[in-house]
C-alpha cells in the first residue's frame, strides 16, 4: 500500500471543506431567496401604484433644483441617520455626472452619520441652514427618520432664510413625498431610488436632453 502524501492529504481536506463551504453558501441563498423576492416585490409595487405622485413631484423637485442653480443659489441634499446615504449619493452624481461628461454642478451636502441623536442631527442641520441659507436656495431633506419635532426645526429655519424645502419620506410643509407604505424600510428604499432619479433629471434639465 502506498504511503499518502501529507500534501496530498492536506490538498484533499481543503477540498472537502470548500464543498463543504459551498454546500452551506448555496443553502443559505436557497433560505434567503423568498426574502429576497419578498422585499424587491413589495418595493417594486409600491413604487408603480404611486408613479403618478411621483412622477409629479419629483418632476417638480427637479425643476425647483435646477432653478436654483441656473441661478446661482444654493442646493442643499440633506439627510441624516440612515437618510445619509440618499443624500451623499444625490450631491455625488450632481458633482460627478450620471448621464454624461460635462462640469460639476454646486451642492450643499449636510449629512451626518456619527450622531448621538437625531435631535442633535436636526439641530446641527438647522443651524447650517441659518447660516448659509439665503432666499431662492433649495433643500432637498430626505427624511426618513425624523420625527415631527425635527421636522419643525428644519422648518423653522428654512423658513427664516427662506429656503424652499423639498420633503422626501416624510411630510412636510410645500412640497413632499411621502409613500403610502409607512414603514421606515419603505421610505429608505424609496428616497435612496429618488436619489438618483432626482441626480438624473436635474442634470436634463440644467444640461438639456441627451442626444441620440
Amino acid at each position: 500500500m502506498m504511503p499518502v502524501n501529507r500534501a496530498h492529504r492536506r490538498a484533499g481536506y481543503a477540498r472537502l471543506s470548500s464543498n463543504v463551504d459551498k454546500q452551506g453558501a448555496n443553502d443559505t441563498i436557497v433560505d434567503a431567496y423568498p426574502l429576497i423576492a419578498n422585499f424587491f416585490q413589495r418595493h417594486l409595487e409600491t413604487t408603480s401604484l404611486a408613479v403618478d405622485l411621483i412622477a409629479e413631484i419629483v418632476g417638480e423637485a427637479a425643476e425647483l433644483s435646477a432653478a436654483a442653480i441656473l441661478e446661482d443659489r444654493k442646493l442643499f441634499s440633506i439627510g441624516l441617520g440612515a437618510d445619509c446615504a440618499s443624500a451623499i449619493a444625490l450631491a455625488s452624481l450632481l458633482q460627478r455626472g450620471i448621464l454624461r461628461e460635462r462640469p460639476s454642478l454646486p451642492v450643499v451636502e449636510l449629512t451626518e452619520h456619527h450622531i448621538e441623536s437625531v435631535d442633535t442631527g436636526a439641530h446641527w442641520v438647522s443651524q447650517q441652514l441659518q447660516a448659509l441659507g439665503q432666499s431662492g436656495d433649495v433643500a432637498v431633506v430626505f427624511a426618513s427618520t425624523l420625527g415631527p419635532s425635527q421636522i419643525q426645526q428644519l422648518v423653522t429655519a428654512t423658513q427664516q432664510r427662506q429656503v424652499t424645502p423639498v420633503w422626501l419620506g416624510h411630510r412636510g410643509p410645500g412640497l413632499s413625498l411621502y409613500p403610502a407604505d409607512d414603514s421606515l424600510e419603505a421610505r429608505l428604499t424609496l428616497n435612496h431610488t429618488l436619489a438618483v432619479c432626482l441626480a438624473r433629471l436635474i442634470e436634463i434639465h440644467t444640461f438639456g436632453p441627451l442626444e441620440d
